[in-house]
Formats: C-alpha cells, structure tokens, sequence
C-alpha cells in the first residue's frame, strides 16, 4: 500500500517539475523560443490545475477524519505548485 502512495502522490506529481526543468534545458533549435515557453506556461497551468484538485482533495480527506491521507494530498499539491515557484524564481 505505502508503494502506491509513494507512487501516486510522489513521483507522478514529480512530473511537472521535472517537465519544466527538461524544457529549460532544450535547446532553442528544437522547439523555438515562444514555443518552449508556450510549453513551459502549459505544464504550469496544468500543474496548478492539478494542484487545486488536489488540495481540495486533500481537504475532503481531513474533512472525512482521514488525516493520513490528507497529509498526502497536500505533499502532492506542494509538489504541484513548485512548477510555478521554478517558472517565476530561477528558471523565469
């Protein structure tokens, strides 16, 4: 069970970082300067889109009396609001 939860509320939302720190580092030949940011806006976008169904997920779990779970849900939006931090912060 905990192999699911690493699985479910880690790594898959560890995509989006991963995503926008990938396309920071391609070269402009490959997709073009307003394309590569046109990328990196829509995996922001998704990510925060993500990151709200998942607090408000989150918040339902506590609401429910489940505390452990809730805990996951809000590393997993902590982990989907960091796309925005890097796009803002240092890869911005």
């Amino acid at each position: 069970m905990m192999k699911k939860k690493f699985i479910g509320h880690l790594l898959v939302p560890s995509l989006a970082p991963v995503l926008l720190v990938c396309l920071y580092f391609t070269p402009k030949s490959v997709f073009g300067c307003a394309n590569r940011g046109y990328l990196a806006l829509a995996v922001v976008f998704i990510a925060l889109v993500a990151a709200v169904a998942a607090a408000f997920k989150g918040i339902s779990e506590r609401k429910h009396g489940n505390i452990e779970g809730a805990r996951w849900w809000i590393v997993s939006t902590l982990i989907l609001l960091s796309p925005l931090f890097l796009l803002v912060g240092p890869l911005g």
